[in-house]
């Protein structure tokens, strides 16, 4: 059976999502309160293992351990959604050690402000030299 872990620093999230998972009857995703370099960590020392991980960093992007963890946990997918240009360009740029991107789609969620999202997909480059999606 296929797992959703989610990683949230914030309580509050970390609760409305366990309520929400149960309210809609979802049984194979758990949450973790805690930093995700941290908890990344410790589920790789554990033997877990992902095929994709989405990250929603803060403005400030992704700090250097979640990255450097990122890069140790090579999941074949990542996808980037970004509210600040700056970070995420210096954030891909690392990411691109490992991996390529598929697709850059921006997203206008705040009309009449200039406040753009962005969403990257990446994918593992040794994934994608063996076609696997």
């Amino acid at each position: 059976m296929k797992r959703v872990t989610g990683v949230e620093i914030v309580k509050e999230a970390v609760i409305d999502a366990r309520k929400n998972a149960k309210l809609n009857n979802i049984d194979n995703a758990e949450f973790i309160l805690g930093d995700a370099g941290d908890v990344f960590e410790k589920l790789i020392s554990e033997g877990h293992k992902y095929s994709t991980v989405f990250v929603d960093p803060p403005r400030k992007g992704l700090d250097k351990k979640f990255v450097d963890t990122l890069l140790r946990l090579e999941p074949i997918k990542v996808v980037y959604v970004s509210c600040d240009p700056e970070t995420l360009a210096r954030d891909i740029k690392v990411l691109c050690e490992k991996y390529s991107i598929i697709k850059i789609q921006p997203v206008d969620m705040f009309p009449m402000t200039f406040h753009i999202e962005t969403v990257v997909l990446l994918q593992l480059i040794k994934a994608s030299r063996n076609k696997v999606l």
